[in-house]
């Protein structure tokens, strides 16, 4: 056999291979999670996008992520309960848990365990990416849908480390793009190329990286300007009062991360793994931000006479209750739901007495 028959054979026979991977990681997406077999299949058949951004879609669901009726992720609602919100972004609407351990789920069956009822229905309604600015802007429209009588802001701070994100968008009120064909035995493969590289060799990978992203930004900050800090106070702030004037509780609650005052090799490691998405942030500035930014929400709770739940510094900072940087695991989960249930426990119990006992300020 000719050598440019050989290579034909082995081009055609790769081919096939590849062909009929890509067929079995369409069959195991249809028999687990209903996925069409035609199509793309990614997180982005969750959301619509209107002014404002992404928007969650009704029904929609991808995987272990489901929407609801309204577009908020978690089952459908009840009616005759007490509602809560929750916001915030990826962290908050959950990314590493199991189906259905993601905090507010937690949270719901927490507080009514505690309070021997099944009066309280957390709503999910945070968004991946989405900043405190945004979810002021939306508060109206969920809190007209929803109805609740209390609201948790659980704010990112990396949504500012660079402001332009924080405008609107001027995306159409929906969204037009066509279904776009894609391989979906590629994130199979980069899932087990990440288990079989060794953490060193990928930590190089993501150094040179940055450096590239470096080379290409205007400013690389030691650490985050005086004025992103007053951003997200104000952002905050806004959102606090929104609630606030609707008749929604506000509680505050601080943001907790991966890393305890020491830094050993690993923290280093996954320093570098974060600021990949941020690249514009040196590594130690990541911490100092943390620091801030939980300062600057102590200080709203503070100037506004509302409640404020300290999770940062309850939450042991370690790779057991963090599956990355601030995404919780399972076990994270469910710990930062417990605090939120101890946290919210006078107030919910004022709320189960009645509306002579309520008021927008506590």
């Amino acid at each position: 056999m000719s050598a440019p028959l050989k290579l034909v054979r082995t081009l055609v026979a790769l081919g096939v291979f590849c062909i009929s991977l890509e067929f079995w990681a369409r069959m195991d997406d249809y028999l687990s999670y209903g996925a069409p077999l035609s199509g793309a299949y990614n997180s982005e058949i969750l959301y619509t996008r209107d002014s404002l951004g992404r928007l969650g879609k009704p029904n929609a669901r991808y995987r272990k992520w489901r929407l609801n009726e309204i577009g908020f992720r978690g089952p459908s609602m009840k009616a005759d309960r007490i509602n809560i919100l929750t916001f915030g972004a990826s962290e908050t609407f959950g990314l590493y848990e199991g189906e259905g351990r993601e905090y507010p789920r937690g949270l719901e069956r927490k507080l009514n365990e505690r309070t021997g009822t099944q009066a309280f229905q957390v709503v999910n309604v945070a968004l991946p990416g989405e900043s405190a600015f945004t979810a002021a802007l939306r508060a109206p429209r969920i809190v007209d849908i929803v109805r609740p009588r209390i609201a948790l802001v659980y704010a990112a701070p990396a949504d500012y480390i660079w402001l332009p994100y924080l405008s609107p968008s001027v995306a159409p009120a929906t969204s037009t793009a066509s279904p776009r064909f894609e391989l979906r035995l590629t994130e199979r493969v980069r899932t087990f190329a990440k288990s079989i590289i060794p953490q060193v060799v990928q930590n190089r990978l993501r150094e040179r990286e940055i450096q590239a992203s470096e080379s290409a930004a205007t400013v690389v900050m030691d650490r985050l300007p005086e004025e992103n800090v007053r951003r997200f106070h104000d952002d905050v702030t806004l959102l606090v009062t929104t609630l606030r004037a609707r008749g929604v509780i506000p509680v505050v609650v601080t943001h907790a991360n991966a890393f305890g005052p020491t830094l050993t090799d690993d923290d280093r490691r996954l320093l570098t793994s974060w600021r990949k998405f941020y690249p514009e942030l040196k590594e130690e500035g990541f911490l100092d931000m943390e620091r801030r930014m939980n300062d600057a929400l102590r200080a709203i709770a503070a100037e506004q006479g509302i409640s404020l739940i300290d999770v940062a510094r309850e939450i042991p900072a370690n790779r057991q209750n963090f599956a990355d940087f601030v995404h919780f695991t399972d076990q994270g989960a469910d710990i930062m739901a417990d605090r939120l249930a101890i946290g919210l426990l006078p107030i919910a119990k004022r709320q189960l007495q009645g509306p002579s006992t309520r008021s927008s300020s506590e």
